[in-house]
């Protein structure tokens, strides 16, 4: 299941407890010690937005602040029976990803995106429209992006039940989604921020040319790692979210290895330590 929610490099909370916060590879998921997981990947060195004596800007962190790819979105109805729950997404024929019982009153579907997001404020608007269609059955507290969820394979303590993925699919096509929500009368999105004056765009805003360029044709044979940093490091410099990027940089040859993501990681990484 995690490696249809997650890319093969993210990260993420795994814990046994509702108030883990530790950040881990996704990969170190083990169901014997991992009752929990936050739906999204978070940043695996930082923490974006430290607001206690106890945080450290070095110290990564389940929180809403942290989450660098915006694609799952968790769909919870626990104010209705189990029955009730599968039937009410079976009438509505919702796009969903996986269904894990909880091993307690509710199933949790996650939905994923097929394209990541690009910000959160683009998330918070889907959720808000998915959450609309599917009514108050919904419990709108599983709105926030680190959102933890229940992670398939565990015995939960309370009731020592099997916490089971009872289905898998793949991840749901942006068109498909957009497609199912307009036709089930979902509000029309509105874009409510408002568009930066001129005076307010940054000069060096725009992409260097050899980043444009190397983002359209990729690179000569023997430069690729060289060109891939450079560009990151220029793009984390402009402000583009990490998950825009890899999914930018995943469309010039259709696939990015191990080696690659680890060269977007040190890019931003230090964007990131030049503007903090």
């Amino acid at each position: 299941m995690f490696k249809i929610l997650f890319d093969e490099h993210e990260y993420t909370c795994l814990a046994d407890s509702p108030k883990g916060t530790q950040v881990v590879p996704v990969k170190s998921f083990h169901p014997r010690s991992h009752s929990f997981f936050s739906i999204n990947a978070l940043h695996p060195y930082q923490d974006r937005e430290p607001i206690a004596d106890y945080h450290h800007p070095d110290r990564p962190r389940r929180a809403d602040a942290n989450v660098v790819t915006f694609r799952n979105i968790l769909v919870e109805m626990d104010r209705i029976s189990l029955a009730d729950q599968l039937a009410w997404v079976v009438e509505k024929n919702m796009p969903f990803t996986s269904c894990v019982y909880s091993g307690g009153k509710s199933y949790h579907f996650i939905l994923s995106l097929a394209d990541a997001l690009p910000d959160r404020a683009s998330y918070d608007a889907l959720v808000k429209r998915l959450y609309a269609v599917l009514g108050d059955r919904i419990d709108t507290a599983c709105k926030n992006p680190s959102r933890f969820s229940r992670a398939p394979g565990h015995i939960r303590k309370e009731t020592f039940k099997f916490q089971d993925l009872r289905e898998l699919r793949g991840r749901v096509p942006n068109a498909k989604l957009e497609a199912w929500l307009t036709a089930a009368g979902a509000p029309i999105p509105v874009e409510s921020r408002p568009k930066p004056s001129q005076s307010s765009i940054p000069s060096d805003s725009r992409l260097f040319r050899s980043t444009e360029g190397f983002l359209k044709e990729g690179a000569p044979a023997g430069e690729w790692n060289k060109s891939l940093f450079k560009a990151a490091c220029d793009s984390f410099s402009k402000g583009w979210p990490l998950g825009t990027f890899v999914a930018k940089a995943a469309q010039i040859t259709g696939h990015l290895d191990p080696k690659d993501h680890a060269t977007i990681m040190s890019a931003y990484q230090r964007a990131f330590r030049k503007t903090s």
